[in-house]
């Protein structure tokens, strides 16, 4: 039997944390391909571990096609040829960004539990088996629209024409060429809310007017044009919108006037059940904006919008010369990951390691009295709330302590003032959570006033 030598660092899901090691042994060679893996009973017994655990971590490795299974024979390490070194993993490629220790920033994603080989496998298959070296359609490549449409479909019940989906390299992108589309002059954004969207609009030439928000949403403005929300989770605040508010929206959205619907992390929604979506209350005037570089990697730059039919025609006439920004290979790649059931299972597995970071930190921080929490706005963050303290000093501290770390004040872009933290948690490792907001408790006790 191979004799796999090491300790459980006890940060998280012993089974992940068993998958993870066990998978870097595959992918570094140290155990070989058609190597004959320990029986789940075996290893259980070897590590003095549940037969539980071996049995999820496993489960996972087959998942990937680390291993495969064969009957009355056991498990073997298969025997694609694929190696990934440390420089080629995604926490590298936000290296060059975020230099911080302890990330508790909105911005990252978490690489531990990226389906590495499936995603190598699915690209050499892609590689040898399509012919990649096609043009695409100038909306996008349409094996790629046909699949966003059907994962919609069975997933969120939005029924949508894959004709309608452009696809493109990034929010950024979309947004600029959607507001010359939509021919307009004023544009609604949240406050608080992403500055970029608001620096975007800007650099239109277009009327910017800061929309309040309450517990129920935003609060609808008559005299913009169009609407810019993110009602599946309001960044950074968290709030989800109402149905009541949805509906009001939908109704005012008529005519001339305009919804744009961002997407925004409305996959991690695991506290309830997925809402409604805007485009579905209001087809004829709602523009649907998602991105994969938030579920997959931040270097993915693949996204899409979902015109209504009135707005795909001005689009047609002005824009379907334009080639897709986004090469066919990647969007076949994208294509078959999600065909394969491969993004399902890994959305699944993230959201599983999220709420368990969550879940952490909340123990962590529910000793102290001093610290309100938000326990039920938010996917990806927690909002916590202080009564007073020093933010100056506070910020520099948390710099001299190399952690990132965001206050709510930041995103208002009228200056408000706001006591509350967002502490993210989707790029931090699990197991550097404790010793991060063990520091961040201590800067806070510095900073209180």
């Amino acid at each position: 039997m191979i004799k796999f030598s090491f300790e459980f660092e006890k940060k998280g899901p012993m089974y992940i944390e068993l998958y993870n090691k066990i998978k870097e042994l595959i992918l570094n060679k140290k155990i070989k391909p058609n190597e004959k893996l320990p029986s789940k009973r075996n290893l259980s017994t070897y590590l003095n571990i549940s037969l539980n655990t071996v049995i999820e971590a496993y489960n996972l490795l087959l998942d990937e096609e680390l291993i495969i299974s064969i009957p009355k024979k056991g498990y073997y390490v298969s025997e694609y040829d694929i190696s990934i070194s440390k420089d080629n993993e995604l926490d590298s490629l936000t290296s060059n960004i975020n230099k911080y220790e302890y990330d508790f920033s909105t911005k990252n994603i978490d690489s531990s539990v990226f389906p590495y080989y499936t995603w190598n496998k699915i690209c050499k298959d892609t590689i040898y088996n399509e012919n990649i070296l096609i043009k695409s359609d100038n909306y996008g490549n349409i094996t790629l629209r046909k699949t966003i449409a059907n994962y919609l479909y069975e997933n969120k019940g939005i029924s949508i024409n894959p004709k309608n989906i452009i696809t493109g390299s990034g929010i950024e992108y979309l947004l600029s060429i959607l507001i010359n589309v939509l021919n307009i002059n004023t544009i609604g954004i949240e406050n608080p809310g992403y500055d970029k969207i608001y620096k975007i609009i800007k650099n239109n030439n277009k009327k910017v007017i800061l929309c309040n928000l309450d517990n129920e949403g935003i609060i609808i403005n008559n005299n913009v044009d169009a609407l810019y929300i993110t009602p599946s989770n309001q960044f950074p605040t968290g709030i989800k919108t109402s149905m009541k508010r949805k509906l009001e929206i939908a109704k005012w959205a008529k005519g001339n006037k305009y919804i744009i619907e961002d997407d925004f992390d409305s996959e991690f929604k695991y506290l309830s059940n997925q809402s409604i979506s805007l485009l579905s209350l209001n087809k004829t005037n709602t523009i649907l904006l998602s991105t994969y570089s938030r579920t997959i990697s931040p270097s993915l730059r693949i996204s899409y919008m979902i015109l209504p039919d009135k707005l795909y025609e001005i689009y047609n006439n002005k824009y379907s010369f334009y080639s897709t920004s986004v090469s066919t290979l990647d969007q076949l790649i994208l294509a078959k990951f999600i065909n394969t059931g491969a993004y399902s299972r890994h959305l699944n597995k993230t959201k599983l390691l999220y709420k368990q970071k969550r879940e952490l930190i909340i123990s962590l921080l529910e000793k102290y009295d001093y610290i309100d929490i938000d326990y039920d706005n938010s996917y990806l963050s927690l909002i916590i709330k202080i009564d007073d303290f020093d933010k100056k000093l506070f910020k520099k501290e948390c710099k001299n302590n190399s952690i990132d770390i965001s206050l709510m004040e930041s995103y208002y872009l009228d200056k408000k003032i706001d006591n509350r933290i967002i502490i993210g948690y989707s790029g931090i490792e699990i197991n550097k959570i404790e010793k991060g907001i063990n520091k961040l408790i201590n800067i806070l006790e510095k900073t209180i006033e």
